[in-house]
């Protein structure tokens, strides 16, 4: 399903996990390993001499990430250095590849209750790709995965996200928890017929998710299930004009989850189609 996986690098060590993570979750992979040189940075006179020292920091970049790739085993392996800006470059390359995943490193923020910031590059490339982003904040040893926690407010960029998660789960033979958070004292009526739908359609793959409905703040409960599983598969909020809307709760749990979290902003025609021929 995961047939080839964009990895966006600037030379600074900080995706060294992420590398890592995906050559181990996805080892049948093939790679693409991207370095950009941001030429429109606002405020930078781009001498020759600062060009020349970008040019080999990307360099520098991209074989320290083919190296990382090859300690863990991958030898199918793609490189490429290009300018401009970097979420522009990295969505339009996503695009032109056919890229099936993009991985990226976000800020860890658990010594904070609050929602912060998931860095710049990493949220406008969600905000207008419509290409499956994988977000992850610190090393995680949880592979294979065998545990995928899917939450759910029935919302249709949810649907997406519930397409993926049921063809992510019978490709990798997972299990998903299905999570729908109600208020404290709100009926239940609703929550259980979003989980209906998602077991209705989970039957056609003959996967039976395991059904959980929770009371209380949507952040806490979800953050505490991931405790329980390998990765969280969610869909991102409303689309407005060309990029999508990355809210309160996305924000906070892809920058304090111990696993990594895929981002849904659309689905690829081809999984419409695999699941429209079940049904």
């Amino acid at each position: 399903m995961i047939k080839k996986i964009l990895i966006p690098t600037d030379g600074y060590g900080l995706e060294d996990h992420v590398i890592r993570y995906t050559a181990r979750a996805f080892p049948f992979a093939e790679f693409y390993v991207l370095s950009v040189i941001n030429v429109c940075e606002r405020g930078v006179q781009l001498t020759n001499l600062l060009y020349r020292e970008m040019k080999e920091s990307a360099k520098r970049a991209i074989e320290e990430a083919k190296n990382i790739l090859r300690e863990e085993g991958i030898e199918d392996i793609h490189t490429k250095m290009l300018e401009g800006i970097p979420s522009k470059i990295i969505n339009r390359y996503a695009k032109k590849k056919d890229i099936d995943l993009i991985a990226m490193r976000v800020y860890s923020r658990k010594s904070t209750v609050s929602a912060q910031r998931m860095g710049s590059t990493v949220r406008n490339v969600i905000r207008n790709t419509r290409v499956p982003v994988l977000a992850l904040a610190e090393e995680c040893e949880r592979i294979p995965i065998k545990k995928i926690l899917f939450p759910t407010d029935g919302k249709k960029n949810s649907e997406r996200a519930k397409n993926f998660s049921i063809l992510f789960a019978s490709h990798y033979k997972a299990e998903i928890e299905v999570l729908h958070v109600i208020k404290k004292g709100a009926s239940k009526r609703h929550a259980e017929e979003i989980i209906k739908n998602v077991e209705w359609k989970a039957s056609f793959w003959n996967i039976k998710p395991k059904k959980s409905i929770e009371e209380g703040e949507v952040v806490e409960k979800i953050l505490e299930h991931a405790k329980n599983n390998d990765i969280i598969i969610m869909g991102i909020g409303k689309r407005f004009f060309i990029w999508h809307y990355i809210g309160h709760v996305s924000q906070t749990i892809v920058t304090h989850s111990s696993v990594p979290v895929i981002f849904i902003p659309s689905g690829k025609k081809r999984w419409k189609k695999r699941m429209a021929f079940r049904y």
